[in-house]
């Protein structure tokens, strides 16, 4: 394995950019976000059992522990920094020249030296800071989470950093540094788990009571973090752990871990696909079975595959954090003038790294559900969900609340077309709407039936759909009268719930949205009372264009006979039927033009990625329509024969799209759902950017041809990686 500086030297590579400017600074650290005064003390702990791993002469293990804890008063001397033995080292070993060491040990801390704590049986944090790097840099970190109630315990693993101050005045060096293999990596981190463990056989030995021996957790910096994994293998006590910036040199091998992990590090290391360090996190990844989540943060360019940065030009570009950010040398670097490289302020860094580290063991060592945890945050826009175990649907970007219900229809006037022996059509529709409340139970994605038969094959768990919800709430009230109405119709083997980012974008944004369930023709569907029904039509051979050409006709029964039982039911109200259009993927998208031909009603029509095998005859379609397309090579490349032809005889508006970076799944749930679990889709964008184009085409779309609002993004490219082919 290739290992960068970035594991092999120093958080810290500076660059003095202005010391006559911080001749007399005064350095502070992030301020406690809890409501609770924050006490702290210094441990002295031997281990006799086992030798020195980097100085062998020494027949024993010495570590020093800082514990934080929150306390009844603020009120007494707060704690030093750093001594000005461990800051000379600290500044030596960056290169730092120009500004006295001695300024280190003026920074102001907020933690009380001895205080009593207050409380017993807390939940309690481990942390572990980085190669080289002196305890004191995790302070921030340990001071805002002992506010919040938990008992942290912050170890300096000697000989691993530059400089370790013991009570009788001696100060060890780095005897670790110097040359660095993969050997090297993985026993340093076989050595934190050991030195992890006896720090907390030491603290429930020496201080019965303090903390709960069934709520402790783990965190790291770096090196640290990338020994959490190892040291939670090793010690069954830690039910909880995150990895901030390091990269994992030791593998997390079979059987894997199964308690709750947490991936965090900049988004031009970490992102998955981007080099040798984000390789490690994909590794382990796999092995983790429990809980677990791999966030990025920004570093101030968005990373392709490959590892080549690129930004997105129609945003601004975020802020990025670069490996200090994470800690307080990030911190009162900044405010002595040195770069990091950073663009992003350091409070914020802090203010993100304490703000996810929090929520994460609020809800593994409290059990108390932390929606920060369960998708991006506009609150902390510079952090993105690269994988997740429970995967997530994005926020529609309406201002109106989305409800959502199912609706059971049975067409007697035909029998089925798969499973002749039904002498009736039954489907299911799923109704998205924007809705009075944004209170209450939201909707379920898929039944478990419905999650085993999509992923039947692909080597995730049956269940792993059955816990993801819609943002829509539940059966709620509808709000609105004579709204526009969308159809929206699936691929050919996906269940309608592939459709549900866009259809509650769309409803959050005053539209009606029927999503068609056609029986027989998805892996599987649910019906009332439990009924399943699986894909009949799986069963014909489809290596003929009879046959997409009747499962096209089909659809266009079934969307007509929707609207018909529609606007003839309790919904009637609801709907606007002079203002219907019709939209889907796949076949569904190639179905739309044979629906549009069959049902006057449909006023506007898109076929998003998909073939036309029913061919538009003469007189054609003079009503809207538009064609989006995956990336070709070369852009807008001839060969869709069936658009070709069909865009002949379109005599109204129409417009032809390409999106770069996108396949085929990239414009549904399942690109967005299978990025997040790490099943590739092939498509060089992210799934979210490819949702974010899609919902804004297909809004704009219907808002220019059903509400008559002019979109200029249908006239010239809205965003960079659209292109208008014809």
């Amino acid at each position: 394995m290739k290992l960068k500086s970035l594991m092999v030297v120093t958080a810290l590579t500076l660059a003095l950019t202005s010391p006559s400017a911080s001749a007399d600074p005064v350095l502070t650290l992030a301020k406690p976000t809890g409501d609770r005064p924050v006490g702290t003390t210094s441990l002295y702990l031997k281990d006799t059992s086992r030798a020195d791993p980097w100085v062998p002469s020494v027949p024993y293990r010495e570590l020093m522990v800082s514990l934080f804890y929150p306390v009844a008063s603020a009120t007494g001397p707060k704690k030093q920094f750093m001594s000005e033995a461990e800051a000379k080292a600290v500044f030596a070993e960056a290169g730092i020249e120009g500004i006295p060491p001695s300024v280190m040990t003026t920074v102001r801390t907020d933690a009380v030296v001895d205080a009593h704590p207050a409380g017993r049986g807390l939940p309690a944090v481990v942390l572990s800071p980085g190669f080289k790097r002196p305890r004191a840099e995790l302070t921030s970190l340990s001071e805002d989470l002992a506010s919040h109630g938990y008992l942290v315990v912050l170890v300096d693993h000697t000989y691993e950093n530059v400089a370790t101050t013991f009570p009788d005045g001696r100060v060890t060096g780095c005897a670790a540094c110097g040359s660095y293999n993969l050997e090297f990596w993985q026993k340093l981190g076989r050595g934190r788990a050991k030195d992890v463990s006896f720090v907390l056989d030491s603290l429930i030995r020496s201080r019965p009571g303090l903390l709960d021996p069934a709520r402790i957790g783990m965190a790291g910096h770096s090196v640290g973090g990338a020994s959490a994994i190892g040291t939670m293998v090793a010690d069954p006590r830690l039910k909880a752990g995150i990895d901030i910036d390091g990269t994992t040199d030791d593998p997390l091998l079979a059987p894997g871990l199964d308690r709750p992990f947490l991936f965090l590090g900049r988004q031009d290391t970490y992102t998955p696909g981007t080099g040798d360090e984000a390789a490690t996190w994909e590794r382990d990844w796999a092995q983790l079975k429990g809980w677990k989540r791999w966030l990025t943060v920004s570093s101030g360019a968005l990373p392709r595959a490959g590892g080549s940065a690129t930004r997105n030009p129609r945003k601004p570009l975020v802020a990025g954090m670069q490996h200090p950010s994470f800690t307080d040398i990030g911190l009162v670097g900044e405010q002595l003038g040195l770069d990091f490289g950073a663009t992003t302020p350091a409070a914020r860094g802090q203010a993100i790294t304490a703000a996810y580290v929090r929520a994460f063991f609020d809800q593994h060592l409290r059990g108390k559900p932390q929606p920060l945890l369960d998708q991006p945050s506009a609150q902390y826009p510079e952090i993105a969900f690269a994988r997740t175990s429970t995967p997530y649907l994005p926020a529609p970007t309406g201002d109106k609340p989305v409800g959502s219900t199912a609706v059971y229809l049975k067409d007697t006037s035909r029998p089925d077309p798969w499973v002749p022996s039904v002498p009736y059509r039954e489907l299911m529709v799923t109704l998205f709407y924007p809705a009075a409340s944004a209170k209450g139970p939201k909707t379920q994605y898929l039944t478990p039936q419905e999650s085993a038969a999509l992923l039947a094959g692909s080597g995730l768990p049956s269940g792993t759909l059955t816990g993801l919800v819609t943002n829509s709430v539940a059966d709620a009230r509808p709000a609105g009268r004579g709204l526009p109405l969308v159809v929206l119709s699936p691929g050919y083997t996906k269940p309608r719930a592939t459709l549900s980012a866009l259809a509650e974008d769309l409803a959050s944004h005053g539209y009606v949205v029927a999503v068609v369930g056609h029986t027989y023709e998805n892996t599987g569907q649910s019906f009332p009372g439990g009924r399943f029904a699986g894909c009949a039509s799986c069963e014909v051979p489809h290596d003929n264009d009879a046959f997409w050409q009747k499962l096209e006709r089909g659809r266009a029964a079934d969307v007509s006979f929707v609207l018909d039982s529609l606007t003839r039911s309790k919904w009637a109200g609801l709907i606007d039927s002079s203002r219907i259009g019709m939209a889907g993927h796949s076949v569904g998208g190639g179905s739309t033009i044979p629906a549009m031909v069959a049902d006057t009603r449909i006023k506007a029509g898109i076929d998003i990625d998909g073939s036309n095998k029913v061919p538009l005859t003469a007189p054609g379609l003079a009503r809207p329509f538009l064609f989006v397309n995956h990336e070709q090579v070369p852009k807008c490349a001839p060969g869709n024969a069936d658009w070709e032809r069909d865009y002949a005889q379109m005599t109204g508006w129409k417009r032809w799209i390409e999106v770069a970076g996108t396949q085929h799944a990239s414009f549904t749930d399942v690109g967005l759902v299978g990025e997040q679990l790490g099943v590739p889709v092939d498509g060089p964008n992210a799934a979210a950017r490819a949702s974010e184009i899609t919902r804004a085409y297909v809004q704009a779309f219907f808002d220019q041809h059903l509400r008559g609002q002019a979109r200029p993004i249908l006239d010239r490219p809205g965003f960079p990686e659209v292109s208008f082919c014809r």
